[in-house]
């Protein structure tokens, strides 16, 4: 007897997570809060009773993206099929009417925790008191399925008043979660597998600066490494630039679990840019912040972001910029263009970047990188590095069959923003493997066979054998996303998450 398609959808849930790291918290949160009610996940959006889009509300293009993506939803709509749009694009008041008409409900990324009463109030089941104990959105929770890495949100909001960010009127000022709570997380992590915890919030270096704390995120990285023994790796992402992060990174030099990979976004090396930005302007400070890190820390690893266009951009300015990035060879940079967001005072600002010449700017500070990173990454061929696997993927050999490959990331690579490290064979996914760089691009790194003989470099030979040259389609993998980031080198192997 054939079955009935809605009976399978009844009780199941798809997420999609467009969007931050912040983002895939909550979305984390919800399906713990989901679960709890006896819905079960699926990857299947066709297949599930209830489809939730989590949006992203930053720039034009991410909203749009958001738009698209719940009119692609509801224009492939099943019978009896839930849609809810939630996250930051419904706390955009100005933006939320944008939100394709035909979605049962809207949740601002303030109200993720409550998904379990919409759900089941659109169900119709009856009302029952969430489990989590709620904290709005900073509210704790255990993940039902723990992967290789996971982001832990520590704070949530933001106090500054960047001139070009809609942070703020989306989320709110900063709050931070409790130092238990955060506590209680990782080490739920940690027992289920979980070998890389990554800390993220809108300003981490400002954790705790709400709850009283002087000196909030160092202290609570000491309170980690002496809590959770087994963590293998902490990485901590968005640190703004801040005296502070000087005793971040003391903290870091003393604890090997506190990977040396500093995530400092500056936005621009221009001091009048960064007044009207009403970013720190002391570029002499950021230059301190960076050197402190470089001689503090083993094998640092610096990563920043940028802004190109913004308005009152000169030639000049922007040159100020490009020697800065030449002077400083930062390991990895993502370089934006300028985008008007209603509301915020830059949008206001006269003299605006025409889209041509903010594209070349950026495109100009994208080919320095690449040569840069390629710099970097080229003197680590012939060098052990520790590698966390996350997913096993096929490459073609060079008589076009197929061979497993394992793709990993290195102590130097956050999640889904920088590079890969492939591997030759099927590895465990969440296991960690010392590995020996046999090839290197700008962003990617190719490794040895670890499960042949011994390994030695000696140049272009490892352990008396031809240095292997896998043919590998071009393909789509997480990293290769990044519009304009991967540059020339070798192809990415196709690569499917397993087991994540």
């Amino acid at each position: 007897m054939d079955r009935d398609p809605r009976t399978e959808r009844d009780g199941a849930f798809h997420i999609l997570t467009l969007g931050c790291s912040k983002n895939r918290v909550d979305s984390d949160g919800m399906d713990h809060l989901l679960r709890q009610r006896g819905l079960r996940p699926t990857t299947d959006p066709d297949g599930a009773g209830v489809v939730i889009v989590n949006t992203c509300g930053f720039l034009g293009a991410a909203r749009q993206e958001s738009i698209d993506a719940i009119q692609a939803v509801i224009d492939r709509r099943q019978d009896g099929q839930v849609v809810i749009a939630a996250g930051c694009m419904p706390a955009l008041g100005n933006h939320a009417t944008e939100i394709p008409t035909g979605v049962d409900h809207i949740l601002s990324t303030r109200e993720w925790y409550r998904i379990g009463d919409v759900v089941g109030g659109l169900l119709g089941e009856p009302e029952m008191p969430e489990v989590a104990g709620c904290e709005g959105m900073l509210t704790t929770f255990r993940r039902s399925e723990a992967g290789p890495f996971a982001y832990v949100k520590v704070a949530d909001g933001c106090d500054h008043a960047c001139a070009f960010c809609t942070i703020p009127s989306i989320k709110g000022r900063q709050a931070s979660k409790r130092p238990l709570h955060v506590l209680q997380e990782i080490i739920d992590l940690v027992a289920g597998g979980t070998k890389e915890v990554v800390l993220v919030a809108q300003d981490t270096i400002r954790y705790g600066a709400d709850l009283g704390m002087k000196n909030g995120l160092p202290t609570l990285l000491e309170s980690i490494v002496e809590q959770v023994p087994d963590l293998a790796w902490l990485r901590m992402l968005y640190i703004y630039p801040s005296p502070l992060t000087l005793k971040m990174v003391d903290v870091m030099a003393k604890h090997d679990v506190l990977l040396p990979y500093l995530d400092m976004p500056i936005q621009h090396a221009d001091r009048d840019v960064l007044r009207s930005m009403n970013r720190p302007s002391d570029i002499d400070m950021t230059r301190r912040l960076i050197d402190h890190a470089r001689q503090s820390l083993t094998d640092p690893v610096m990563r920043t972001t940028l802004i190109v266009g913004y308005p009152g951009e000169t030639e000049s300015q922007f040159e100020t910029l490009y020697r800065f990035v030449e002077e400083t060879r930062f390991d990895h940079v993502g370089v934006f263009t300028y985008s008007p967001e209603e509301g915020t005072k830059a949008a206001t600002l006269p003299d605006a970047v025409p889209t041509e010449v903010a594209e070349r700017r950026r495109a100009a500070i994208m080919e320095l990188q690449n040569r840069i990173s390629l710099d970097h990454n080229q003197a680590l061929v012939g060098t052990t590095i520790q590698v966390l696997v996350e997913a096993i993927g096929e490459a073609e050999d060079e008589l076009g069959g197929t061979e497993p490959i394992s793709v990993g990331r290195a102590r130097r690579h956050a999640p889904e923003v920088d590079g890969m490290v492939f591997i030759p064979g099927a590895h465990p996914v969440g296991s960690m493997m010392d590995v020996l760089v046999e090839e290197a691009g700008p962003y990617d790194l190719w490794a040895a066979d670890p499960l042949a003989a011994t390994a030695t470099w000696t140049g272009d030979r490892i352990a008396g054998r031809e240095a292997t040259r896998r043919r590998v389609p071009t393909g789509r993998s997480r990293a290769a996303n990044r519009r304009g980031t991967r540059g020339r080198g070798r192809p990415v192997p196709m690569a499917t998450p397993v087991g994540t």
